[in-house]
């Protein structure tokens, strides 16, 4: 139904709009807006836009603004709630508690406190170091809370996920710090903002941001979780460079990865080049997954070239040739020089 710009949309449409709420990514949504119960709709009409979507509760009355318009029933803010489209929902857990609770339908975790957001920490280091990955980020029926804002924290860009609550305020995604009330909603949603303020009611900003900024690789090691979800991977059925294992050990790595770079697996068919963007996979001879590591670990074309040349007992001239030809057939790239620490030992064998 269409009513001056207002779509009642499918309970489909609330699933992948409140997905992407959920993670703060939103390749399909322009804005979306869950409004708690009692929450005030009539100021949120008042901003909405035409490719807005508009999440209400079931015992909300009429709502008369633009925008994309699905009603869902339950609540998403407290560990165990549930939220549903019909017969579709999502639950929400605590991050920690999600690794001991059994996980039967889609779930969303989130850092309720300071100490979920250190256990995530070092769960993440001991994936660096060891290659074992919390069962809940691997499960692909669950989502991590404001996701965007790991990826890229610093990033400034207007807010796009929107929380309204039954007193007026209005944070941002599902855990984010207070930014306005509804009465402040016109400027409150022209202001850009780091991603990181969606996680601003985890941990004090400036433990936040050191976290992060010690740590400029989790974002690749999101990724990689990702890429064992797209292959249905458990722990131990692959190695992933970067986590416990690295294909070589020359010694002259001198870069990370860069977060959006595709991953180099060794698995029971062979090595394998797989990109989570694309979700393309490529069975590459160890010689070239060898090639590519160096190139991914190198901090200039020069420094990947020569690495390149040592390797495979070539000239500098073939050598370059072949780092052009994974650039332009492979999309693999040299890495990045900030935050770079010792990886672990490679295998050559």
């Amino acid at each position: 139904m269409n009513d001056g710009g207002r779509v009642e949309a499918s309970e489909l449409d609330g699933v992948r709009a409140l997905r992407e709420w959920i993670t703060g990514q939103m390749p399909e949504h322009s804005r979306v807006f869950l409004l708690e119960s009692g929450a005030p709709a009539d100021d949120v009409a008042q901003v909405a836009r035409r490719d807005d979507t508009i999440l209400l509760p079931v015992e909300s009355g009429t709502y008369d603004g633009p925008g994309s318009v699905v009603r869902y029933r339950g609540a998403l803010r407290d560990a165990g709630d549930e939220l549903f489209f019909g017969e579709r929902g999502v639950e929400l857990q605590d991050y920690v508690a999600a690794a001991f609770v059994q996980i039967i339908g889609p779930t969303a975790v989130r850092f309720f406190d300071a100490s979920s957001w250190q256990v995530f920490l070092e769960d993440a280091e001991l994936a660096r170091r060891t290659g074992i990955f919390p069962s809940a980020l691997i499960d692909p029926r669950v989502l991590l809370a404001d996701r965007n804002a790991l990826d890229g924290p610093g990033e400034i860009e207007a807010p796009r996920a929107l929380r309204v609550s039954a007193d007026g305020s209005v944070g941002i995604g599902v855990q984010g710090r207070v930014i306005g009330t509804v009465d402040e909603l016109p400027s409150v949603l022209d202001v850009p903002r780091p991603r990181a303020t969606a996680l601003g009611g985890v941990a004090s900003g400036d433990t936040f941001a050191a976290d992060l900024a010690s740590r400029d690789w989790i974002g690749r090691y999101l990724n990689a979780a990702d890429l064992m979800k797209m292959l249905r991977l458990e722990n131990g059925a692959a190695r992933i460079s970067g986590f416990g294992w690295f294909p070589i050990d020359d010694a002259l790595s001198d870069a990370e990865p860069l977060n959006t770079e595709p991953f180099l697996l060794e698995t029971a068919d062979g090595f394998v080049l797989a990109d989570t963007a694309t979700l393309r996979r490529q069975l590459l001879t160890p010689s070239t997954a060898r090639a590519i590591a160096a190139i991914q670990t190198s901090s200039s074309t020069e420094i990947a070239c020569e690495r390149v040349a040592r390797l495979r007992g070539t000239s500098l001239s073939h050598a370059r040739a072949l780092c052009l030809e994974a650039r332009d057939v492979l999309n693999v790239h040299v890495g990045r020089r900030a935050g770079f620490t010792d990886r672990p030992k490679g295998d050559e064998g």
